[in-house]
């Protein structure tokens, strides 16, 4: 079948057509007019409603902006089944049980008694790694354990070391289970995880150690499991994590106050998100919809909160793995307060780590 450049379709009126330009600059090929045209409609109405969207934004009527992304020729649908859909199924049947060290409760309880401050940013403090890039594989899950493991590490030594791997967890701990054989606390590779279940292979089942990305590159796929003779990250292990189901936005904040958490969110209308702070009413809302954790499809880490003075609204500080395209340099605020999207309500998960 003969292919169709968008470029080639000259008549279209290349300099002043949103579409063509788009295609142009993401080198897209279709395999007919016919598909052409479907994809040319269905970016049109993306494209439409961010204009939209971002005029209220300039009216101060929206408190973030959205931008093109290079997916703004997909439909909804496809986009989730990419990008957000990297949590296992779960629904109101599901029994969670949560993993607390004794130890980790003694570093609450003194953030407890000390208070944590109205602002907190992980990032400024040099704590974070760089932002990765998951792809379309349903490894968030991975990417936010792996985001957690680099700040433990970088606490025990003060050194950063920028790149651990998540290949390692998500084709070694492929179908680890932490605690019964339904399918519950599973890891699945692409088709998505439990952060609890990554941890809790890496503890118990791998001895505390997780490879490097040198040794163990990133690949997109599930995979098979062969790590690199020698790769282990060398100068830490992993001895032990927190992980709590049906929690609340105050308990988070505390946690991130000693390090950062992962926690999941519904993404489903994240993906053209610019700048500002994420308040989208197509979003579910924890504190006036109690069925709103059982909605969530995305894995990230919390890092920071604070208050934006130009919305009014308070927000957590989130990092993403969907390359630093993504947001504010693969960063986005999210609304504090109010559990949107299902932040901070289902679970979040930390770690505590020792340097050799």
């Amino acid at each position: 079948m003969r292919t169709f450049l968008v470029c080639a379709l000259v008549g279209l009126a290349l300099a002043s057509d949103p579409f063509i330009e788009f295609g142009q600059e993401q080198g897209r090929k279709y395999d007919s007019p016919a598909e052409f045209m479907a994809r040319r409609e269905v970016f049109q109405a993306n494209y439409d409603s961010m204009l939209q969207h971002n005029a209220r934004y300039e009216a101060g009527e929206e408190s973030w902006s959205r931008k093109v992304t290079p997916y703004y020729d997909w439909t909804q649908e496809e986009w989730v089944a990419a990008f957000a859909s990297g949590l296992p199924e779960y629904d109101e049947t599901t029994e969670f049980v949560d993993e607390i060290d004794d130890s980790y409760l003694e570093r609450l309880a003194e953030v407890r008694h000390s208070g944590a401050p109205d602002e907190w940013n992980w990032v400024s403090q040099g704590a974070m790694s760089s932002v990765k890039n998951q792809g379309q594989c349903g490894s968030c899950a991975a990417f936010a354990v792996v985001a957690i493991l680099e700040t433990c590490f970088w606490m025990q030594r003060n050194v950063m070391f920028d790149d651990l791997s998540e290949q390692h967890i998500v084709s070694c701990a492929n179908e680890h289970y932490v605690q019964d054989s339904d399918g519950n606390w599973g890891a699945f590779g692409c088709d998505g995880a439990w952060p609890n279940a990554y941890m809790d292979w890496i503890v118990n089942n791998n001895n505390g150690n997780i490879q490097t990305e040198a040794a163990y590159p990133y690949k997109h796929v599930t995979g098979t499991c062969r790590p690199h003779s020698g790769g282990d990250f060398p100068n830490g292990k992993v001895t032990g994590f927190y992980n709590k189901w049906n929690t609340n936005e105050a308990e988070m904040k505390e946690l991130v106050y000693i390090n950062p958490v992962t926690t999941s969110i519904q993404a489903t209308y994240l993906g053209d998100y610019h700048s500002g702070v994420y308040n989208d009413n197509r979003c579910c809302e924890q504190a006036t919809d109690s069925q709103c954790k059982y909605n969530l499809n995305h894995e990230v880490t919390i890092v920071g909160w604070g208050h934006d003075s130009k919305s009014g609204l308070d927000y957590w500080l989130v990092k993403n793995s969907w390359h630093t395209s993504f947001g504010e340099n693969g960063y986005f605020k999210i609304k504090r307060g109010t559990g949107h999207c299902g932040v901070g309500s289902l679970h979040f998960t930390s770690a505590y780590c020792s340097a050799n």
